[in-house]
């Protein structure tokens, strides 16, 4: 897999204000490189893999979506980006804002799904990801097979489930990856299998990542767990889950 260095094609360009300055800067570093990028006269989105991340804080999104804006007249730019877990959350935010919804396809063997359940379960990321909120995310690269999991919860009080988990697992052998989901109906019990999760001990289809019909994973005593999934997501904000806190998942 041979990945470059980003080109956001600023030349003659200034920044629109000193914010946008100070996040191209931290934007414009060796340790980014391009997995796709689409590209028009006043718009370029790009999904970054940021392979610095591995050495920085344990669990952080090694993925960064990125949108850069020209005004011509002007001769001034914009970047709107976010770090994100999961390759269609990154699409999806692209998508949000203005990018063709076809246009952001990994070249053949960067990231590539290893069955349809993943390729439905990403569509949907795309597509329905003002739905949901992104709790907490935590990538495992030190375990094998690499998995994220990520925990969301719904905008819509009525729905129900009200949180899902979803969990990306990739195999190095193949250069492929799986992705599952899990819905559970209590804040409780999501955070019970992000616990079993974290001491590799979690079950279910969001654990397992089979070819089954996803659901979610075994309830402990009291918890009730509903197991119809027909949505999924794109990160609108980062909340930080109660019994899943930031040095809870620095921890993990």
């Amino acid at each position: 897999m041979s990945l470059h260095e980003t080109d956001y094609e600023l030349d003659g360009f200034e920044p629109a204000d000193e914010e946008h300055e100070q996040h191209h800067d931290h934007l414009d570093i060796s340790s980014f490189k391009v997995l796709a990028e689409h590209r028009t006269d006043t718009d370029s989105y790009f999904v970054l893999l940021d392979e610095g991340a591995t050495w920085g804080i344990p669990g952080s999104p090694q993925l960064r979506a990125v949108h850069v804006s020209r005004d011509l007249s002007a001769r001034t730019f914009e970047i709107d980006s976010n770090e994100l877990p999961l390759y269609a959350m990154a699409q999806s935010y692209l998508i949000a804002r203005g990018c063709p919804s076809d246009a952001l396809s990994p070249q053949e063997g960067v990231h590539d799904p290893a069955d349809d359940v993943t390729r439905a379960l990403e569509a949907r990321v795309r597509g329905d990801g003002d739905r949901f909120a992104l709790l907490a995310s935590y990538t495992a690269d030190m375990r094998e097979p690499v998995e994220t999991v990520v925990m969301l919860r719904s905008l819509d009080p009525q729905a129900v489930p009200e949180f899902r988990i979803l969990r990306e697992r990739f195999d190095c052998d193949s250069n492929t990856h799986t992705l599952r989901e899990g819905g559970f109906e209590t804040y409780g019990a999501a955070g019970d299998w992000w616990e079993a999760w974290s001491d590799e001990e979690a079950s279910g289809a969001a654990a397992a990542g089979s070819d089954r019909t996803p659901q979610p994973g075994p309830p402990r005593p009291g918890d009730t767990r509903a197991a119809g999934i027909s949505t999924a997501t794109r990160p609108l904000n980062t909340i930080p889950p109660g019994p899943v806190s930031a040095d809870r998942r620095r921890a993990i």
